[in-house]
């Protein structure tokens, strides 16, 4: 009872905006008080938990996609060390073939040289055989010169020989 009347402003008033009351000054009928009070009272608003779930699922598709790119980066830099490291293992195997044909030089004339080479990582006949021969497919060259009983398994260190002719 601690209300004023708005009509009379009398003090001594139930909460006109719940009930239904009338005045007992002014003897006023406060009812369309209590209906104005309930339309014009904010409703809740249910949309802010949908807001809230919809951006929580963009926030995870957002993440799927950042670490999508991530690993693809870091598939990239996996790609580009394995070239280069299988471009320092071409240089080292030019650099040997540099001095070995610098012995061939020194040595008389022979019809064929015998040259090793050290299997690298990433290596295969294919790859050997164009280096050396200038054309992939005369691996079954140095599958027959080595004796390889499974040519399709070359393991890192191991030693082939690679007979060439002068």
């Amino acid at each position: 009872m601690n209300h004023n009347c708005p009509i009379c402003n009398k003090a001594g008033l139930p909460d006109y905006t719940k009930n239904s009351v009338i005045c007992p000054q002014c003897n006023s009928d406060l009812k369309s008080f209590l209906l104005l009070h309930s339309i014009s009272t904010h409703k809740k608003n249910t949309a802010t938990p949908y807001l809230i779930i919809g951006f929580s699922l963009l926030t995870v598709v957002f993440l799927g996609l950042f670490l999508k790119t991530n690993s693809s980066k870091n598939e990239l830099v996996t790609k580009n060390t394995n070239l280069i490291n299988s471009n320092l293992c071409l240089s080292d195997s030019i650099n040997q073939l540099n001095n070995t044909i610098i012995n061939i030089d020194k040595m008389p004339d022979n019809k064929e040289v015998a040259i090793t080479y050290t299997v690298k990582k990433g290596d295969y006949l294919y790859k050997i055989a164009h280096f050396f021969y200038g054309d992939g497919s005369k691996y079954k060259q140095i599958e027959a010169d080595n004796h390889l009983v499974q040519p399709y398994t070359l393991k890192v260190g191991q030693v082939l020989i690679i007979k060439i002719s002068q």
